[in-house]
């Protein structure tokens, strides 16, 4: 038993989906870390009014990158096919004709967004237009950097993408807690993010160096048909999974007073705790499984670790949640937002539902089963025209978030379980996960 638990283990941390997921677990707790000094220095120096404001603007920062973020997966997974078949100049040619089309579709939202600006800072209540501004001018940069994203995940590039995880960070904190000590406000917190975009694109750059290299000016097929059938149906099923926890947001902040969406604002962060522990997992999950298919081995052991590694983290955080829930409140945002602590553990548990519900998107689009973009999107509409319409208390927008989730999961599970059912036990399973001829 003894040499079966250790051989288990030696499995276990072998497995290139440990190993990359802790790679970019570590940066990602380290740039987490961080970030949560950031946000408890911004929580206690900008008044709940102002936190309230700086909240929706993220929110409105993570909906604004999700087009170009959709791109990712189908980016990763065509980018994965040239390099698992050696096929360099290939991946060249798709590179450069990614990075064309999304600064062409940079440009396009950035005049869009400039235009609706005006709008959109009445919508959301801000009096200060510049910060929506350059808000926009944040998202717009992010489009650029997707391209160089994609391709080192596709090399698995992840000690390297789990640096960049810190470094982003570490500049987003040093100049947004700088200029709003200088009393900037917002305005410096916002001014801080579209910093670190800027410097981390920047940085992608080095590791990706090879691609500039002795370009050759062959012509290479791109099935351009074949990308936008998998891009789109892709694009639609993130953009509609990520507004599950960016929409709540926006809605309270829209239709609660200005102090009540701050609180709010908080309840989301420190409830997102779950999803910074469990988010890495489906980036190393993704290009493992397109390889995995791709040769044609044996892919439900690793979805199986996968879920053990997002399920895990995500109930031990939830369960810490409903026994300590001022304690947990007062750690990260301070005495103020107390009154927000009896529903921290309901917002983890639909934090929670999200984790796994991502994992299965990520999973489907692996392999190729696009048309899971549907009850995705159903499922956030409905979400949307609940809140829209019933929001009388933080208690019933986060009961409408869970029971729409919920409810797209248990469908998510009954397709799995048509499509791919495999009734191994879950501990062979990941016992097997490096090793899937075996």
């Amino acid at each position: 038993m003894k040499q079966r638990a250790i051989y288990f283990g030696k499995r276990l941390i072998k497995s290139d989906l440990v190993s990359g997921s802790f790679y970019l677990f570590i940066g990602s707790m380290i740039g987490s870390l961080i970030l949560f000094v950031l946000n408890l220095f911004f929580a206690r120096s900008l008044s709940a009014v102002d936190y309230g404001i700086y909240a929706s603007l993220l929110s409105l920062l993570t909906l604004g990158m999700v087009p170009s973020s959709s791109l990712s997966p189908a980016i990763v997974k065509f980018a994965a096919d040239y390099f698992s078949k050696d096929n360099i100049s290939g991946a060249k040619a798709f590179y450069f004709k990614a990075l064309k089309f999304l600064t062409l579709c940079a440009v396009i939202f950035l005049l869009i967004f400039l235009i609706f600006s005006g709008t959109i800072s009445n919508f959301l209540k801000i009096n200060d237009i510049s910060v929506v501004i350059i808000l926009g001018v944040t998202i717009a940069v992010t489009y650029l950097t997707i391209v160089n994203q994609a391709y080192l995940q596709s090399l698995l590039k992840f000690k390297f993408i789990s640096f960049n995880s810190t470094f982003n960070p570490v500049v987003r904190a040093v100049i947004g807690a700088g200029l709003i000590l200088l009393g900037f406000r917002v305005f410096g917190a916002v001014s801080g993010l579209l910093a670190a975009t800027v410097f981390s694109f920047i940085l992608t750059f080095f590791p990706l160096r090879f691609m500039f290299k002795a370009l050759k000016q062959e012509s290479e097929n791109i099935a351009i048909g074949k990308i936008v059938s998998f891009a789109l149906p892709a694009f639609i099923a993130i953009f509609a999974l990520s507004s599950f926890i960016s929409t709540d947001v926006l809605l309270v902040k829209h239709f609660f007073s200005p102090q009540d969406a701050g609180l709010y604002g908080g309840l989301s962060l420190v409830g997102k705790v779950i999803f910074y522990f469990t988010g890495v997992v489906p980036g190393v999950m993704f290009p493992l499984l397109i390889k995995r298919h791709a040769k044609g081995e044996p892919f439900n052991n690793l979805f199986y670790l996968a879920l053990a590694l997002v399920l895990l983290p995500s109930i031990a955080i939830t369960f810490f949640y409903f026994i300590f829930p001022s304690l947990s409140i007062s750690f990260f945002l301070g005495y103020r937002y107390l009154s927000i602590a009896p529903f921290l553990g309901l917002f983890g548990v639909y934090i929670t539902v999200f984790s796994v519900s991502n994992l299965c998107v990520n999973f489907f689009l692996s392999l190729n089963k696009t048309k899971i973009y549907v009850p995705v999107l159903v499922a956030s509409i409905v979400q949307i025209l609940l809140i829209f319409f019933f929001h009388t208390s933080f208690y019933q927008v986060i009961g409408i978030s869970l029971i729409t989730l919920s409810a797209l999961l248990i469908v998510l599970i009954v397709y799995y379980l048509i499509e791919f059912a495999s009734f191994e036990g879950i501990v062979d399973a990941v016992a097997t996960a490096n090793n899937p001829k075996d």
